[in-house]
């Protein structure tokens, strides 16, 4: 590979050497014969060189990257309703703002539509409301009838509960009357017993044996019958108050029923014993009646008849009051039972009362019929905020910071789907570049870079924002996204753009990469001292496509051979031609672009106007060779023989670089 450089090198030098010695020969032949000749001698003996300046440079820059300014991502501004569009307010090419006004659609139908739908949106509210108003009076009027029914209830049962204590009193009061007023004929009985017996000594025992034995069989029918009318009783009351406790609970039948069964039992209890009373009198009587016919004919003083009628009335008392006391403690025990029953009755009766006010309190508490009005009022809100948003979107809005690359529906159409207006963004502004993959080493997110813009004939500072991981197979590049700082905002997506590493600000000695030569025994390059050539060593540092850094070996203002170089030996004799310091610029741009894959011929051909510089393309790289050997500049020697100019020699070598 080294050697078909070299032989190129070779070739394109001696191309050199024919064409500059053609065009000397053509210049002495035109002027002087004799100073023809000697130029052709002057020339034969020298070799031809571009030469430039040695001087000190900023480090960095030299490599360029060629792209375009990029839109972040384009948008396609489409609209959400349909209908006409009314108008557009922007251009292709205005910058917009996000937010700002682009389109306008027509929306008369919505407008109307939205009418139509707010007006049922308030007849749903006015529904709604009603609803509310007649639930609250509905909630409150069974809530009144709840406690009202709560109340009277607890009133009746109040006022039955006292009834029945009131005749319970009564028939315990008509008991204790009955056994005072026996007691009392029992003592009257008693006291004639005594009398009569004090006045018929003989009969008194017989008399006081069978009066005792009916006081005893009274009194133990009393007492029997008192303890049996008292045990019934206390069951009453105690199934009383179990039926009052179990009121409201599912055992108030079953408590009812026990003391219904208790008043029952009490009131037959009751009734025997009246019965019980009644034949027991009945067999005293009877008893008493045979003594006294027994003693009737023992009695025969007047005492004795008084004795005995004092003692027939006691006996008549006693029956009296025992007959009067039976049948009052009947009808007390009648109207206990009554007023139990009416209390029963009262409880049951006010319990369904209660309850059905709470049945009716709880229907009062459904809310279905508010639910579904507040349905329809939410979806009428819900239709009037659609149709409203529907009406804001009528004006479309950018979404972006960006310009206006296309209007994609004209006015008087209707809204397509696919977009009215397309917004390319640049916030940020991206400048994306091709970078070889033997440069991608060196670009890193956030490094600075200076990106120049033909167009606007303008440079910006920037950063790499990032970089593609995807190589492109056809070119071996990767792309790069640079954000450049346009605070003018003059960039426009799809402009062509310039990048190289900004400077890093270090100042070095920087000469073109193609001047270095290296062989067996290092890098070197050849300078000019005195008119002849001179072979000097030098240590590279940092390197780029078009430019190399000289640590050692060079110091500035040194002639250095540019151009040529390759034929030259220590000791040669040269005629140099001095580059112009535009001319290198655009050459080593022009190189930096060949080697990123580009094709414009700019630098090259700026590099003929000035003379000197190396193309960026082979086509540029002839078309110099051209109009360098032909239209060069002719430098006017000091004898006055016209020699090739530097123009002429270095469209020579390019042709040759170019190649």
């Amino acid at each position: 590979m080294i050697n078909r450089k070299v032989f190129r090198r070779v070739a394109a030098a001696s191309l050199v050497v024919l064409v500059a010695a053609a065009a000397a020969g053509c210049g002495s032949a035109s002027t002087n014969p004799k100073q023809g000749a000697q130029g052709g001698r002057g020339a034969a003996r020298q070799m031809p060189v571009v030469t430039q300046t040695v001087k000190m440079s900023d480090v960095g820059g030299g490599q360029v990257f060629t792209g375009s300014i990029t839109p972040v991502f384009t948008s396609n501004v489409a609209s959400r309703v349909t209908g006409r569009i009314a108008s557009i307010d922007v251009n292709v090419g205005d910058r917009v703002k996000t937010g700002q006004a682009i389109a306008h659609i027509d929306t008369t139908q919505l407008q109307q539509q939205l009418e139509t739908t707010k007006s049922s949106a308030a007849v749903s509210q006015a529904q709604y409301n009603k609803a509310l108003s007649d639930y609250a009076s509905g909630l409150a009027a069974a809530q009144n009838a709840l406690d009202k029914a709560t109340s009277d209830a607890q009133s009746q049962v109040a006022a039955a509960k006292q009834a029945v204590a009131l005749a319970q009193a009564q028939l315990n009061n008509a008991i204790t009357a009955q056994q005072n007023a026996i007691a009392s004929a029992k003592q009257g009985v008693a006291s004639a017993q005594t009398s009569f017996n004090s006045t018929q000594a003989s009969a008194q025992s017989a008399i006081t044996i069978a009066q005792n034995n009916l006081n005893s069989q009274l009194d133990a029918l009393l007492e029997s019958q008192s303890n049996n009318l008292d045990s019934l009783q206390l069951k009453v009351q105690q199934a009383a108050a179990a039926y009052s406790q179990a009121i409201g609970t599912s055992g108030a039948a079953a408590a009812l029923s026990n003391l219904q069964a208790a008043q029952l039992a009490l009131q037959q209890a009751q009734q025997t014993q009246y019965k019980d009373a009644q034949s027991a009198q009945a067999a005293a009587q009877s008893q008493l009646t045979s003594l006294q016919n027994a003693l009737l004919q023992a009695q025969s003083s007047q005492q004795v008849q008084v004795a005995q009628e004092a003692l027939n009335a006691a006996l008549v008392s006693l029956a009296n009051a025992q007959t009067n006391a039976a049948s009052q403690i009947a009808v007390n025990q009648q109207q206990l039972f009554q007023q139990q029953t009416a209390l029963a009755n009262a409880q049951a009766s006010q319990q369904s009362s209660v309850k059905q006010a709470e049945q009716s309190y709880k229907a009062a508490q459904g809310t279905d019929g508010i639910k579904v009005s507040e349905a329809q009022l939410q979806l009428a809100l819900t239709n009037v905020k659609t149709l409203e948003e529907q009406l804001q979107d009528g004006v479309l809005t950018s979404p972006v910071d960006g310009v206006v690359t296309a209007i994609l529906t004209p006015v008087g159409q209707n809204a397509a789907q696919t977009g009215i207006v397309s917004i390319a963004s640049t916030n940020p502004t991206l400048a994306t570049v091709n970078v070889s993959e033997a440069s991608i080493g060196k670009i890193k997110t956030g490094i600075p870079m200076t990106v120049n813009v033909p167009t606007l004939n303008k440079s910006f500072d920037g950063q790499v924002y990032a970089i593609h991981p995807s190589l492109d197979a056809t070119t071996k590049s990767y792309l790069v996204d640079i954000q450049v700082n346009d605070t003018q905002h003059e960039l426009l997506p799809g402009m062509f753009a310039e990048s190289s590493i900004k400077a890093t600000g270090r100042q070095a000695i920087m000469i073109p990469a193609n001047a270095v030569l290296n062989d067996n025994t290092g890098n070197s390059v050849y300078i000019v001292q005195n008119g002849k050539a001179k072979k000097v060593s030098v240590k590279i540092g940092e390197m780029t496509s078009t430019q190399f850094e000289i640590t050692s070996g060079l110091k500035p203002g040194d002639e250095l051979v540019v151009q040529g170089q390759e034929l030259l030996s220590d000791n040669v004799p040269v005629q140099t031609g001095q580059t112009g310091q535009n001319g290198s610029e655009s050459g080593q741009r022009g190189q930096g672009q060949a080697d990123q894959g580009g094709s414009r011929q700019g630098s090259g051909q700026e590099g003929n106007r000035q003379g000197g510089g190396r193309n960026g393309g082979q086509g540029a790289g002839r078309s110099d060779q051209q109009q360098g050997a032909s239209g060069g500049q002719q430098k006017q020697s000091s004898n006055g023989q016209q020699a090739p100019g530097a123009g002429g020699s270095s469209g020579t070598d390019k042709a040759g670089a170019g190649q």
